[in-house]
């Protein structure tokens, strides 16, 4: 299969096109044909080397934490996803391929198109972890900086659904998107 890999630190110019072996689906795995990847800043700064601690790159690495696709294998002891399912979450070893392995997702919305939930899992993921650090609960109010933001509107969709009332700050361009979600 073909995946976008890059063998040394650097810029956009160190990924090229590989031809690497498919990955298969372990225990409490799905693997996915792959139809959208995010691209989230942590990537780039695990691209640059930023994230090595000085160390050098021990092997090529596939970019990409998020994706979307397609369900085509399932590991053992997995329940509730099936082959032909779609689904969006965190790679194991790189998104920007023909085939992903996931070790978390979520089926994707029907209203959802691949391209927004390839980039939902980090987002959603971030806001659901502060929520849960600050134990939001019916009743609390929430203030979200930032927030028509990705992180910003998971976080104020979330904590509506967990029952608080969320006040959100953002430019006034985007306060009926705000209103719109239930800031």
């Amino acid at each position: 299969m073909k995946a976008v890999r890059y063998h040394r630190y650097g810029g956009p110019e160190v990924l090229q096109v590989d031809e690497v072996p498919e990955p298969h689906a372990g225990p409490g795995e799905v693997r996915v044909k792959v139809q959208a990847a995010g691209v989230n800043p942590i990537d780039v700064k695990m691209r640059e080397g930023m994230m090595s601690g000085g160390s050098s790159l021990p092997s090529p690495v596939i970019t990409g934490l998020e994706a979307a696709g397609i369900v085509d294998e399932v590991g053992q002891g997995v329940t509730g996803t099936e082959v032909g399912d779609a689904v969006f979450g965190f790679t194991v070893a790189g998104a920007a391929a023909e085939h992903a392995v996931l070790n978390h997702w979520a089926h994707k919305p029907d209203n959802v198109s691949v391209v927004e939930a390839a980039g939902m899992s980090l987002v959603s993921e971030t806001a659901a972890r502060v929520l849960r650090e600050l134990d939001v609960k019916a009743g609390d109010t929430v203030l979200v900086h930032g927030a028509s933001g990705g992180v910003g509107q998971a976080a104020i969709q979330l904590a509506r659904h967990a029952g608080a009332s969320v006040i959100g700050t953002a430019s006034e361009s985007n306060h009926d998107l705000l209103r719109s979600l239930g800031a």
